[in-house]
């Protein structure tokens, strides 16, 4: 019997992360404070940081037959994410290349992404229908049918909707993750409060809005409103942090815990992800973080 709880679908990419006090002008070298090298991709840092919460995690995506392929592959390893639903694609392994500035506490991104998504192999496949839930981001989302996936039918389903969701209708999946910023965009005026509620009875699902330091909300038609608060630490960079709150967040609900108590863990463990340059060195494992929330 497949013993992964947590599939995880979409982009897998190898990120290079400096830290510099200001933006460079033209032609103008800066020195960096910090350079990282680590994985990314949302898909590929919710897997992670469910790894490192205690849930078995499988990544399925697409990488490339090269160095940058390989080396995503021993950060898996090395994390305890299972990636035999790891396809090997046509074009080079996604990648991106971040600046990060204290000065404006904003980032510039320069990003190669797969041109073309490999099809699901054999393992994948497997991982996907015997597991408890499947989380997919904005490229995993438009898999769902090559998956055999479908509300209802299988795994229960969760949506990190980070890009482009104005019109994205949540009936399809059973856990839908916006920020607040894109439930704006879907209820133009509308107190995000309403707005939740809308799109949960709806659809007869869970919504949860991510607030960035304020915590989040969420909406079910079992707990209606709920809220959680953000956690202060000292912010090193907020790369990956939604990443890893969608993650950390399907980790709690199979651990468990309540909509509410799941949120407030969630945010936690976003938090203290900011703490690193990268995202996904200082996510905390399920000890830490009950430490930090004990001593909060």
């Amino acid at each position: 019997m497949n013993s992964v709880q947590a599939v995880c679908v979409g982009v897998i990419t190898i990120d290079t992360i400096a830290l510099v006090e200001r933006y460079p002008h033209e032609d103008e070298r800066v020195l960096a404070d910090q350079i990282s090298r680590a994985g990314g991709g949302p898909a590929a840092v919710a897997a992670v940081a469910l790894s490192r919460l205690g849930v078995k995690s499988a990544i399925v995506g697409t990488i490339g037959d090269d160095a940058d392929g390989r080396e995503i592959l021993q950060i898996f390893a090395k994390e305890g994410v299972d990636t035999s639903g790891v396809s090997i694609g046509v074009t080079a392994t996604a990648g991106s290349v971040i600046v990060a500035s204290k000065e404006h506490s904003a980032r510039a991104i320069s990003t190669r992404q797969p041109v073309v998504q490999a099809p699901f192999n054999e393992a994948a496949k497997k991982l996907i229908t015997s597991a408890q839930w499947v989380h997919v981001d904005h490229v995993g989302i438009q898999r769902l049918d090559e998956m055999g996936v479908a509300r209802g039918r299988g795994p229960h389903i969760s949506f990190d909707a980070g890009y482009g969701v104005e019109s994205f209708d949540p009936i399809v999946v059973d856990l839908f993750v916006p920020t607040d910023r894109q439930m704006a965009l879907r209820y133009p005026g509308v107190d995000l409060a309403v707005a939740l509620e809308n799109d949960s009875l709806k659809a007869g699902n869970t919504v949860v809005a991510t607030q960035g330091s304020a915590g989040s909300a969420g909406f079910s038609p079992e707990t209606g409103l709920v809220t959680a608060p953000g956690f202060k630490v000292e912010v090193t960079s907020t790369l990956g942090a939604g990443d890893v709150f969608h993650g950390a967040l399907v980790a709690q609900l199979i651990q468990g815990h309540s909509l509410q108590e799941a949120m407030r863990r969630a945010n936690a463990v976003a938090a203290l992800s900011c703490r690193g340059l990268d995202g996904q060195s200082m996510i905390p494992t399920t000890s830490e973080l009950d430490a930090f929330l004990e001593a909060h």
